[in-house]
Order: structure tokens, then C-alpha cells, then sequence
């Protein structure tokens, strides 16, 4: 019932209110954004159509300035320098490839002008550049600026991205969209109807999946929901934002919008959602995942607390047939399977961190999954000059966990080069926490026609079904390659490093990795005694059986 009240209190202030041309940026309490391209010197000025406010409406004019405008797009993606075209109103400054006609360009300013001349709230610097379609088919926010190819200009779609350039480009986009809906609603243009002619409902749409109720971006993508899910979350995100701004000023609901992109303000953002499906009699979980716009060469970005990831449009994982827990277009089909992936990662992330126990952590360390030209056949972490300059390229997820693990010991241990600390660590501890790593390999190796492992789990007498466990698959290797060295290979390195840690302990273990120290005062004994002991287990628990047939 209250939110009949407040539409019908919002219809007659939309008849009262003008909220157009007369506001400034300085009346709106606007703050000072940052310019980031060059400018040519040379300014001209173009005599655009009419504002469309009215039945006497005058001509509008804008000054246009060239400008030299750099764009690159995050990890190894698509970039150009370009030169467009700026205009600056009271609301958002406008940057336009020179191909964009002089229609296009007004009505792109005059349907952002006339939304962001309606927000009841201090605004922030918003900046539009507009680039041809057969030069740029993506969407992409850095920072305060939206890059895009032109659109329907009026549609709440466009208006939910010109707010998160404002308000945050990892924000909650159900809430950008809702809160555009209403915008455009108040402006009285015709993009606050849920896809074209069909109007919000009176009350909540049931979702297919609970999952859905997050309301963030994917949810809103067809790729990856069907088109009811689509149609049920714009309207559901419209109902949120009607209800939230009937209890609350518009800017505390944009410091709620802005606060959706941030780690610290996501919870603020599930407790609010959950709070207003609790009086809907909906329960959901809410995920702590964001997500961004992936421009031209990514699909989308996606973020947690400890890692933000990059997914490039042609990426699929090389292992994806071999890997129980990863489908064939896995991570660009299914909003289900991606969420349960990184909070699966995020989660394993968090209990690698307990496990080191160190003080600090690069905690927003890049990780892009792509397959492009020039890379190695392995996934890679990635040390560049610099502080904390480093990153991780994935070519399969069962490496992830390998690679992170490096993140976390980078700095920790100088010896790079010594194979054991570095890949043999790494490998051992990555199979501890690392859900699709596990299943990948204890799969693969489990069926593996590689003869000494198959010689074994026969010898052992166990039935099909019963599988040997990844580390004694590493023991398995190492003798019927007959190792000796832990630096032979990552699985002897990983052999190893479980000899140490059933011994001694696993936090002993990362403590010796971490030293520079050869004789461990504490064991008693030296890196030479220690291999010797290892070799010594290995011979007493494997040599039972016969290896004849890898001679």
C-alpha cells in the first residue's frame, strides 16, 4: 500500500517539478572530476537541433573543443588514440567521434542532461564518450567516464550506465537501473517502462533461481539469464529502489548505490536487499560479488575481497572436458555456475590467507582468464617492476589456486629459482583448499593411462569407483620415475613438501620455506638429511610393487 501512495505523491510532484535546464552543477552541489585526455587548441562551435522541453523549445548550442582522447581497456584488451570531440554542460561533459552526427550527439545531451537535472542530490563529475559502432561495439566504464557506441538514448539500460560512471563502475547495476527508471520517469521520457511496453508489476516477479535475486549486472544480461529473468529482475530492482526511496533521501540511497561497488559497502547493500525481500516473503542469499562492464575484449569483470578477474569474450578453459566441475562455455552462459565459481575462490582465497597467516596481502591482484596470442601453453603468475606489480593469467581454473598461492609467498622467499620451495610449495598446498584443481587432476590422473599409476591402484586391489587421493598420486610418480631431487619436477617439489608437513607440521613447513636457513636448528637436521629421509619413505611405502614396465 505505501508504495501505491508514494507513485501516486511521485506523479503529482513530476506535474509540480520542473527538473530541467535551470539547475546548475553548482546548485546541485557538483564536485570537480578529473580531465585525462589532450587537448588539440583548436575550438569550434556547433549549432545543435532543439531541446525537446517543450512545444517553444529553443535551439540548442554547444561549444565543442578537439580533444586527443588515450583509452585502453584493463588487461592485455583492446585500445586506441583517438581524436573526438568535448562539450561540457551543467551536468556531464560529452565526448564524441568526429563520425557522430550532430543528431545523435544532441539527443544523447539532451536525454542524459534532462535524467541527471533531476537527481534531488549532490552530484558527482560525469563524462560520456560516444564512438561509432563500426569502430566500437562495447561498453566500458573507467573511473568517471562511460565509453560506449550510440544507443536509445532514452532507455533506463543507458541511464543505469551513466550512474555508475557517477557512482562507482563495480556498483549494483539493479540498483543503478532502478533508481534510472525512476530518473526517467521524473523527466518524463519514455525509458522508465520495463523492456518497452510492458510496465512494472504491482509486486515482486518470482525468479528462476534464488540466485537471481542479486540484481547485479549478469543478472541483467541474456548470456547469462533468460529473458523472464531479465524482465522479473528490472522490475524487482524498480520496486527496491520505490520502496528504499520512500524511507529514505535520495542521497542516502546514492550513498547506497555507491557503497554496492566497494568490498566494505557490499554487506551494507545485501542487508538492504534482504531486508526488503524479508517483507516480501523472499528469502534469498545475496552474494558479496561485483561485477563491471568488460568493454570490447572482456566479457565482464568480476570482483571479491581478495581479487578482481577479467574474462575475455573467447576464453574457455583447455581442461574444460577433462574437469568435472567446468562445462564447455563455462563462465559465459550460466549466472549460477559463475557465481558458485567465485564464491567458491573467494572463499579458498580467505582460507589460504589463514593457513600463511602473514601480516599483509596484495588483496586486489588482476586475474585475467583469456586464451590470446603470445601466450605460454601454461597459466602464469606474472612479476612486473615495481611494488606489488605482479599479476595471474589463467588458461584453465584448476591452475588458480597454484598461481595465487605465488601471490601470497611473492616476497615472502628470495629463491626463485629453487623449484621445490616455489612450484613444488605451490603445487602441494594449492590441492588443499582448491576445489576445481582437486576434482581436475584426482580425475584425470585416476584414469590416467600413465602405467605407474594405474600399476598401483591395481596393486592396491581398489575398485573403480574408489579413488587414490592427489598427494599419494604425487608419492605414486615420484617413484615409479624413480626422483630423488625434489627440484626434478613440481610433483617431487610437491612430494616433498607433504614428507615435510606430515612430519613436522604444515606451519613449521611454511615457516622453513620462508627462512634462508639450510639447517633447520628446530628438526635438526639439514636440507641434505631431509631429502634422505624423504627418499627413505618413499622407497619404504612404494617399492612394493613393480615398475618393470616403465623401464
Amino acid at each position: 500500500m505505501k508504495r501505491r501512495i508514494y507513485s501516486l505523491i511521485t506523479a503529482i510532484l513530476m506535474v509540480l517539478t520542473a527538473c530541467g535546464s535551470g539547475q546548475t552543477r553548482a546548485e546541485s552541489g557538483a564536485g570537480i572530476g578529473h580531465e585525462i585526455s589532450e587537448p588539440v587548441a583548436e575550438v569550434g562551435k556547433t549549432e545543435s537541433g532543439t531541446k525537446e522541453t517543450g512545444q517553444n523549445a529553443e535551439p540548442a548550442h554547444h561549444e565543442y573543443e578537439k580533444m586527443t582522447v588515450s583509452y585502453s581497456e584493463p588487461m592485455y584488451g583492446f585500445s586506441f588514440r583517438k581524436d573526438m570531440e568535448k562539450t561540457q554542460t551543467d551536468y556531464a561533459a560529452y565526448y564524441f567521434e568526429t563520425s557522430i552526427k550532430e543528431q545523435e550527439r544532441n539527443a544523447c545531451i539532451e536525454a542524459t542532461d534532462r535524467m541527471l537535472s533531476c537527481i534531488d542530490a549532490p552530484q558527482p563529475e560525469i563524462e560520456v564518450a560516444v564512438l561509432s559502432q563500426e569502430f566500437y561495439d562495447g561498453v566500458f566504464i573507467f573511473g568517471n567516464r562511460l565509453y560506449l557506441s550510440p544507443q536509445h538514448w532514452e532507455a533506463a539500460d543507458y541511464l543505469a550506465k551513466v550512474l555508475l560512471a557517477g557512482y562507482g563502475e563495480w556498483g549494483n547495476y539493479g540498483l543503478a537501473y532502478g533508481y534510472a527508471d525512476y530518473l526517467c520517469k521524473k523527466a518524463g521520457l519514455d525509458g522508465g517502462e520495463i523492456d518497452g511496453d510492458n510496465q512494472k508489476a504491482e509486486a515482486l516477479l518470482p525468479m528462476s533461481a534464488p540466485e537471481l535475486y542479486d540484481l547485479n549486472l549478469l543478472c541483467f544480461d541474456k548470456k547469462f539469464v533468460s529473458s523472464k529473468d531479465v524482465e522479473a529482475s528490472k522490475n524487482n530492482a524498480c520496486l527496491f529502489v520505490e520502496d528504499y526511496l520512500f524511507s529514505h533521501s535520495e542521497a542516502e540511497f546514492l550513498e547506497l548505490l555507491s557503497a554496492s561497488g566497494t568490498v566494505e559497502g557490499m554487506a551494507q547493500t545485501k542487508e538492504a536487499l534482504e531486508m526488503f525481500y524479508g517483507e516480501n516473503g523472499i528469502e534469498a542469499s545475496l552474494t558479496e560479488i561485483r561485477y563491471q562492464f568488460g568493454g570490447v575484449a572482456l566479457d565482464y569483470g568480476a570482483a571479491c575481497k581478495y581479487a578482481s578477474f577479467y574474462i575475455e569474450k573467447d576464453w574457455q578453459d583447455r581442461f574444460w572436458k577433462a574437469n568435472p566441475m567446468v562445462s564447455e562455455n563455462f563462465l559465459h552462459e550460466d549466472y549460477r555456475e559463475v557465481r558458485k565459481f567465485f564464491e567458491c575462490n573467494e572463499g579458498q582465497m580467505l582460507e589460504y590467507q589463514k593457513l600463511f597467516g602473514f601480516d599483509s596481502y596484495r588483496n586486489d591482484i588482476p586475474i585475467t582468464l583469456a586464451n590470446g596470442k603470445g601466450m605460454t601453453g601454461s597459466s602464469v603468475f606474472h612479476v612486473g617492476y615495481g611494488v606489488d606489480n605482479y599479476d595471474i593469467h589463467l588458461l584453465n581454473v584448476s591452475s588458480l589456486m597454484h598461481e595465487y598461492i605465488h601471490s601470497l609467498m611473492c616476497g615472502r622467499y628470495d629463491d626463485w629459482s629453487t623449484l621445490w620451495k616455489t612450484e613444488g610449495f605451490a603445487r602441494y598446498y594449492s590441492y588443499k583448499y582448491d576445489a576445481y584443481a582437486y576434482d581436475f587432476l584426482n580425475n584425470d590422473w585416476n584414469s590416467s593411462p600413465i602405467i605407474w599409476v594405474r600399476e598401483y591402484i591395481d596393486f592396491l586391489g581398489r575398485p573403480i569407483e574408489v579413488r587414490t587421493d592427489v598427494p599419494e598420486l604425487w608419492d605414486i610418480l615420484v617413484h615409479g620415475c624413480g626422483f630423488t631431487d625434489p627440484n626434478s619436477s613440481y610433483e617431487s617439489g610437491a612430494s616433498f613438501i607433504g614428507y615435510l608437513s606430515d612430519q613436522y607440521g604444515e606451519q613449521a613447513v611454511i615457516a622453513y620455506i620462508c627462512s634462508d636457513n639450510e639447517y633447520n636448528a628446530e628438526w635438526g637436521k639439514s636440507y641434505e638429511e631431509l631429502v634422505q629421509d624423504w627418499n627413505q619413505y618413499i622407497e619404504e611405502n612404494y617399492s612394493q610393487y613393480s615398475t618393470n614396465s616403465m623401464q
